[in-house]
């Protein structure tokens, strides 16, 4: 043989062996063992049964073993028998992706194939429905039996007239109807066959509710993906995950059908029933192992019960459609925790330390005509390298503040702080409370899920407020109890001989704080120009008092027509001083309506609580269970309301 010769049988037998591995990578290897339990008879102990899927060799399945709770039972396997009922949903996606490169037709084809061997061969009694993935999930056949009507649903599945039409996938619509119709054929083994070849992108608004549909049915999921236009088939992979089956991946879309072919297969010939005796009693937790060739299955259920579905033989199994966002699962979602805390605690030391220590710029300005009436700090430096002088910080606050200010929040955040005696900026704190809100709720949904997100979001928003709220209403009852001593120790300076502007300014370094800050204030404001009337009104209006308008009320009026001053601040401060004592009186009164409100609010979070550590199981519920999420929030809402109830009642204006 010739050189040339032997180069062009070489050539020859490389491109056979090439084009036998594109055509073996065309579609995926579908003997691959794929074992599961999907449903358990444990209602008569002296022959239970379990049904489960062995895809390996069929020696091996007639030959499984069975152990109850590490006991070996004497059992008996045999194929899936006539008296099985099959419900088969099959999904089509009718993308461009799927139609231009051949998966369509070829998944079409299978089915045909499919339904006509079923019709041939009355071995199983199975009903089927054709549902197709558009712009829009579309039932296109519901279950029947009758091959005649499913052929030509068959033929009526594909792409939309419009090329739009064809860029778009409602698989989650379409699955959602699938599974949503599987629910009713309680009598039937529920299986869901989906064929895709992209992701949804026209219903992902429905997922929740298509994922909820299968939990609902007990379907097994059963997926091929076509994955030549660069489709990984993960959202197939993830709901065969969760509810048990399994999904196959084809790069040629003309290898489809024989994956959809090798699902029939497995839901007609590869599903056996082992039938075994047990001696557990009634209610007692079991845990059955099938041992399969190689391969040990497993489920948990109740004896005297029966349980099919993935999920319900596999209780401890976590997934993420029942907790959290599936992204933030595993070891990207601890990172992201650990980030999110490291700058919430970065937030709350940098909130602490600015509440310690900041003092704005109109203090150090004003510092020369105070005169010792205020804190004596150093200016501060403009380089001192704060968050809130980095560019991306200081801009965030910017437009924070500019939003704030558009809708109104700005300034009652101002007055807020102000009552509080809180040295931030509206902007900063408004900016840093949206910050730890946003921070919180993404953490709760890390590590919890939404309703653990909601809870975390939610005392996020909550607990700030509040504790402003509470200082503000500490300094003004502080403020309110030095009022009287305040108006006779100002009646005593013009007693005196002083002016009134002279009796402030020497009653300011005698009275302690929130009195002399305050005061303090009141003169720094009247030397810059500011009437004396006008800076004492506006104690009156950032501390919240009635009281101490009334005490400016009549200084204006005094000057105004004339008289005593003096004896019209002792006046004053005794009238404050008999309103003082009655509120006192009040309060004694009312301490035990203040201390039942606390008590009956706090009671059922304690009990909670008590019966969460006690019997978890009990309790969870509350938590995984949506009826239990509602139940919660109603209890929560109505405790809440309860409670700022009884406190209207016993809160008395004086």
């Amino acid at each position: 043989m010739s050189a040339r010769a032997l180069r062009r049988l070489t050539a020859g037998v490389v491109g056979l062996l090439l084009i036998g591995l594109s055509t073996a990578a065309g579609a995926q290897s579908v003997s691959d063992t794929f074992t599961q339990i999907r449903a358990v008879n444990a209602l008569d102990p002296a022959a239970n049964s379990a049904t489960f899927i062995s895809t390996g060799p069929a020696a091996d399945a007639s030959s499984a073993t069975v152990d109850i709770n590490g006991t070996a039972s004497p059992a008996t396997v045999a194929p899936l028998s006539t008296k099985h009922l099959l419900a088969n949903a099959m999904v089509f996606d009718t993308s461009a992706s799927m139609d231009t490169s051949g998966a369509l037709a070829s998944a079409k084809e299978a089915a045909r194939t499919w339904i006509n061997s079923r019709s041939n061969d009355r071995t199983f009694t199975e009903q089927f429905a054709i549902y197709a993935a558009n712009d829009e999930g579309v039932l296109v056949q519901d279950f029947t039996a009758d091959t005649t009507r499913l052929l030509a649903a068959i033929d009526r599945v594909g792409p939309p007239s419009t090329e739009d039409g064809r860029k778009k996938t409602a698989l989650w619509s379409a699955v959602r109807q699938a599974a949503a119709a599987l629910t009713t054929k309680s009598d039937f083994q529920p299986n869901l066959v989906i064929m895709a070849g992209q992701n949804d992108n026209a219903s992902r608004d429905q997922k929740a509710a298509a994922t909820g549909e299968i939990a609902s049915s007990r379907a097994t999921v059963f997926g091929v993906a076509y994955t030549g236009s660069g489709y990984n088939g993960d959202q197939l992979q993830s709901l065969s995950n969760t509810y048990g089956g399994r999904t196959l991946n084809v790069s040629d879309g003309t290898q489809f059908g024989a994956s959809v072919e090798s699902v029939a297969n497995t839901i007609e010939r590869q599903q056996f029933v082992a039938t075994y005796k047990s001696t557990l009693q009634k209610d007692e937790l079991a845990t059955l192992s099938i041992k399969v060739g190689s391969a040990t299955l497993s489920a948990t259920y109740s004896e005297g019960s029966s349980a099919s579905g993935y999920q319900n033989l596999n209780p401890d199994v976590r997934t993420s459609s029942s907790k959290g966002i599936g992204a933030l699962q595993g070891g990207l979602g601890l990172a992201l925790a650990v980030l999110l805390v490291v700058v919430a605690v970065a937030l709350a030391t940098y909130a602490i330390v600015l509440l310690i220590t900041r003092e704005s710029h109109l203090t150090n300005v004003l510092q020369p005509y105070s005169e010792g009436y205020g804190p004596q700090n150093d200016r501060e430096d403009e380089n001192d390298g704060s968050f809130v002088r980095t560019a991306i910080i200081q801009r965030a606050v910017e437009v924070t503040e500019q939003f704030a200010e558009s809708q109104g929040y700005l300034a009652r955040t101002e007055a807020a702080l102000e009552r509080a005696s809180l040295p931030l900026r509206a902007g900063e704190a408004l900016f840093f409370y949206l910050a730890l809100v946003i921070i919180a709720t993404i953490l709760g949904l890390a590590l919890g899920g939404l309703f653990l997100g909601l809870i975390l979001g939610g005392f996020a928003a909550i607990t700030p407020m509040a504790t402003v709220s509470f200082l503000a209403s500490r300094r003004r009852k502080k403020f309110l109890g030095q009022l009287p001593d305040t108006l006779q120790l100002l009646s005593g300076t013009l007693r005196a001989g002083y002016s009134l502007m002279q009796g402030v300014e020497a009653v300011s370094q005698e009275v302690q704080d929130p009195m002399g800050h305050e005061l303090r204030r009141v003169v720094t404001e009247s030397r810059l120009g500011r009437p004396l009337e006008e800076s004492l009104e506006g104690v009156a209006e950032r501390m919240d008092s009635a009281d101490f308008a009334w005490a400016v009320m009549a200084i204006r009026i005094q000057r105004e027509v004339g008289g005593n001053l003096s004896e019209l601040l002792l006046t004053v401060a005794d009238t404050m001083t008999q309103r003082e004592r009655l509120r006192r009186d009040v309060r004694a009164l009312t301490a035990e309506g203040r201390v039942s409100a606390i008590v009956l609010g706090l009671l059922p979070v304690g009990l909670g609580l008590a019966m969460f550590v006690i019997n978890p199981e009990y309790t969870n519920k509350l938590i995984t269970d949506t009826l239990g999420n509602i139940l919660l929030g109603v209890s929560i809402v109505s405790m809440i309301i309860g409670f700022f109830w009884m406190k209207k009642i016993i809160d008395i204006e004086i």
